[in-house]
């Protein structure tokens, strides 16, 4: 299968394309999605890399800020809780780190929800921390946004979440 993906790009062929063309004959598409995703031709393959490793920054960062702000703001309050908070997210750092660094569609999909949920924890707490507020919703903005190009560059043959499909069971791409 990888051959035959080498072949049809450097026939020029689309992502789109060589999904379409492929997924009768393999078994698992979210699978196929994944292998035509790591094949990239070309120097767009350099531009993609550098952003993936951008976005992997952006992750630590974001982490490490998110650890910062659970230990000065919450386990003064209630220090167990607060504990718990940063083991957490610790754990689904390196989980996304993984996820990234492999560059899956699961890691960027779940990253830019996280990154959702990140942007609307901050914004609840505005009016008690507007600084550190505003910049972990600036961090998460930037995680998502660059964690969501980097997956259409990837994976333009798939969804938001997964491959999707119509009420006859064909492929719908975005």
């Amino acid at each position: 299968m990888d051959r035959q993906i080498k072949d049809l790009m450097k026939q020029g062929l689309s992502r789109n394309e060589i999904f379409e063309q492929l997924k009768k004959q393999s078994g698992n598409q979210m699978r196929l999605a994944q292998k035509i995703a790591t094949f990239e031709p070309g120097s767009s393959s350099t531009q993609t890399v550098l952003l993936n490793r951008v976005l992997i920054v952006l992750c630590l960062l974001q982490a490490c800020f998110g650890i910062w702000v659970i230990h000065s703001n919450v386990v003064p309050m209630d220090e167990e809780f607060g504990w718990q908070g940063i083991v957490a997210t610790f754990i689904l750092t390196i989980f996304y780190f993984v996820g990234l660094f492999r560059m899956s569609f699961t890691g960027y999909a779940s990253f830019m929800l996280f990154c959702i949920t990140v942007v609307a924890s901050y914004a609840y707490f505005f009016n008690h921390f507007p600084v550190v507020s505003i910049v972990g919703v600036l961090l998460a903005v930037a995680g998502g946004v660059l964690s969501y190009s980097v997956k259409v560059r990837l994976f333009p043959h798939m969804g938001f979440l997964d491959v999707r499909k119509d009420e006859r069971g064909d492929y719908i791409f975005e």
